[in-house]
């Protein structure tokens, strides 16, 4: 094992540390983000690439199993006193989470259950999680993801670029979008659209970039938010409905893919869980971003179903 991801496994373990010493108290994610060291933007990321789960079902498990156990090992200790002892601030909270994992409601687990068996329904903890905790949520969310690959499969290549300040005229979409090329067409047509006629594209220089405001892990689909949009120069005016920002200069890391549309989870997981742990970098709280490329000279994101992309995946990174 590499210093790099050494560090990196280091600090998660940290992070599993100190989840495990306070699992009674609050554990909001810039909380845990700041015990792992990392940017609260990136943490959750992170720690799912490494752990397998997110931190709200880590936290979700690990309080559901202590439960399980103090309901057995302290049968005279009310299921009250148990819920607020591993972290639970509501009680009806707590009964969903529980019933929805063992099966049965604690009281009844108690009265049937000796040391050794289980009900456990596996894949039902995550289920509770929205409950529990209000700053920690789930990846559940992503229930119109089950087409689409989060398996990790390697860039075509990784370059680290020290990028001056980018001005970006864009459209915004807020709600769903996971493996909706179509979407991505229109948005990026009705901006090419506005920008043709005042001559803001020039071929092989404009860069077509995605950004993504929310974190798709913690954030309800409904009020997820990106924006499509293509560098233009800083004086550039804008109104209605295409709005103007600036992503900040410094280090980023450029990972190349060639993806459909239902392969860019599975390039974001590799960059998070397999790329970056190596690297001697790790993200800081700017922007992430995709950039695009005219492949061929007519090409545009046009929606048309099926097509490839050349995309990279542009994560703002310092020294680790």
């Amino acid at each position: 094992m590499n210093t790099s991801r050494a560090e990196y496994v280091q600090r998660i373990n940290r992070t599993m540390d100190y989840i495990d010493e306070h699992l009674a108290e609050p554990l909001p994610l810039d909380r845990l983000a700041g015990v792992a060291a990392f940017s609260k933007y990136h943490f959750h990321r992170l720690f799912l690439a490494h752990v397998g789960e997110t931190p709200g079902q880590y936290i979700q498990r690990l309080r559901l199993e202590k439960a399980a156990m103090l309901v057995l090992a302290n049968r005279e200790r009310s299921i009250t006193d148990i819920a607020f002892s591993v972290g639970f601030s509501d009680v009806a909270a707590f009964t969903r989470a529980f019933r929805l994992a063992h099966g049965m409601s604690a009281t009844r687990y108690r009265q049937n259950r000796n040391f050794g068996i289980s009900d456990r329904n596996p894949g039902k903890e995550a289920d509770a999680a929205d409950a529990y905790d209000s700053d920690i949520s789930i990846t559940l969310r992503r229930n119109d993801m089950s087409e689409l690959s989060m398996k990790p499969f390697p860039a075509k290549s990784v370059d680290v670029r020290d990028r001056g300040e980018m001005t970006v005229a864009y459209v915004r979409h807020t709600g769903p979008y996971f493996g909706d090329e179509a979407l991505f067409g229109r948005l990026f047509t009705t901006l090419y659209k506005w920008a043709n006629p005042r001559n803001l594209v020039q071929r092989g220089v404009t860069e077509e970039i995605v950004i993504y405001h929310d974190d798709p892990d913690t954030v309800d689909p409904q009020k997820l938010r990106i924006s499509c949009g293509i560098t233009v120069p800083p004086e550039t005016e804008v109104s209605g409905e295409i709005g103007k920002l600036t992503l900040p200069p410094g280090l980023y890391a450029e990972a190349r893919f060639v993806v459909d549309a239902t392969q860019f989870g599975g390039a974001w997981s590799w960059v998070y869980g397999v790329w970056l742990p190596d690297s001697g970098y790790q993200p800081d709280d700017r922007q992430c971003y995709e950039k695009y490329f005219d492949t061929e000279p007519e090409d545009e994101i046009d929606g048309t179903t099926g097509r490839t992309f050349t995309v990279d995946i542009c994560i703002p990174v310092t020294p680790l």
